[in-house]
């Protein structure tokens, strides 16, 4: 009995001397694995740590950079316009229209004579913030039509709106409404548009309405030579 028990305290004494250099070994080996691992986890980590915070403010903030420059483009080529019409009152003379031009633009009115040549009179008025202008005046005979003219002159404006249109013009796109003319030395671009006004032949309370439109349209129209 006794040669079994050493026999057995012999075995379980080389099974724990086995266990003990094979978990030494797989230590060492486990230790090595992990001391190699760690570098490019540790890269990975670290590559987490600086995307995450970046991923949720573009999350957050979805207009990047490139958007940005895509809106100063757009802006850049803006179309500015300009309409609206001419409402005939039996007593006043009312122009209503909407541009494409920031709010304080200045827009000249001129009042003629038929001919579109003699001046009766000159005003300015400024857009809204929609871009909306409004003009009214008395009419002066009722039997008589006139002519009205709605104009940009670029040289008239704020910084803010030259910021936006251009110094001179430059920014304003090359439409039927578009006309040059010269300051000086300069050259500018505006816009005109030109309107109007028909007689009334009796006492009728009524109103009529005709469009503002180009210069060469209306020529063409109302076969006035400009």
């Amino acid at each position: 009995m006794k040669k079994l028990f050493d026999h057995v305290d012999e075995n379980e004494k080389s099974s724990v001397e086995f266990q003990t250099v094979w978990r030494k070994a797989h230590r060492r080996d486990w230790k090595r694995r992990l001391s190699q691992s760690a570098g490019p986890n540790l890269a990975v980590l670290m590559i987490l740590l600086i995307l995450t915070p970046l991923a949720g403010y573009y999350f957050i903030n979805p207009e990047h950079p490139s958007d940005s420059a895509q809106s100063s483009a757009n802006q850049n080529e803006k179309v500015y316009d300009l309409s609206g019409k001419v409402y005939n009152f039996p007593n006043q003379i009312v122009i209503k229209g909407e541009t494409g031009l920031p709010e304080g633009a200045i827009l000249t009115i001129e009042h003629l004579e038929r001919d579109g040549q003699t001046l009766i009179r000159k005003e300015e008025v400024s857009t809204t913030s929609t871009g909306y202008f409004q003009y009214t005046t008395d009419r002066l005979e009722k039997d008589k039509e006139y002519i009205v003219k709605v104009i940009l002159y670029p040289h008239l404006q704020n910084e803010s709106i030259k910021n936006q249109i251009g110094e001179r013009g430059e920014n304003l796109k090359k439409r039927k409404n578009v006309f040059w003319y010269q300051r000086g030395e300069v050259e500018y671009f505006g816009m005109k548009m030109v309107g109007i006004v028909n007689k009334i032949e009796d006492t009728t309370e009524y109103v009529s309405s005709e469009f503002l439109r180009s210069e060469k349209e209306f020529s063409d129209i109302n076969q006035i030579v400009q």
